[in-house]
């Protein structure tokens, strides 16, 4: 007696052994946190498709829909093509769907560029050539830099200047006059 399709039980125990070690990724990926990645340089933050998170929905993905084609005597052919369609389609949800997330986070930290063009006011008079300092408001917080007139000229404390450039930790600042307060 002759079997129709005699290699669908080993390609099933193939398609579900696939998705087997994709939902074990998945499960431990989950109970483990971030701490699971192929490479931490290239997939920083957990959401790129080198994440294992990434790696274990296309191998539980392609392995469950590989499974259900042989189940309904589609060939291995087929099988795998509909698995890795799945695959690729689940891999892709999740690294789109874990950028979206990234996007949405923020960040309370204070860049060199956040600090340019901004109104401050001096809170040490800054002298002549010399060094004073300044405070202003940036996302949400107070910040206090070490200041230098980008003139050399004096500027007393409590007048307002604007900060202009960033020389390492000191700001470049030059005295707003009282039409641009």
């Amino acid at each position: 007696m002759r079997r129709a399709f005699p290699e669908k039980g080993a390609t099933m125990i193939v398609f579900l052994t696939l998705a087997g070690i994709g939902l074990f990724f998945l499960l431990i990926s989950a109970f483990s946190g971030h701490h699971m990645d192929f490479h931490s340089d290239i997939d920083h933050g957990g959401g790129g498709f080198l994440s294992i998170r990434a790696f274990a929905a296309f191998l539980t993905a392609f392995g469950t829909v590989g499974a259900i084609g042989r189940h309904y005597d589609l060939s291995t052919g087929w099988s795998s093509v509909w698995g890795l369609v799945s695959g690729v389609s689940l891999g892709g949800l999740y690294v789109v769907s874990m950028e979206l997330v990234k996007s949405q986070q923020a960040s309370s930290l204070i860049a060199e560029n956040d600090l340019i063009g901004l109104t401050a006011r001096v809170t040490v008079a800054i002298p002549a050539d010399g060094i004073g300092e300044v405070s202003c408001i940036v996302k949400a917080q107070t910040a206090r830099r070490m200041a230098h007139s980008k003139s050399g000229q004096a500027i007393a404390e409590g007048h307002m200047v604007r900060v202009i450039e960033l020389q390492g930790d000191v700001c470049l600042v030059e005295p707003l006059t009282q039409s641009q307060t």
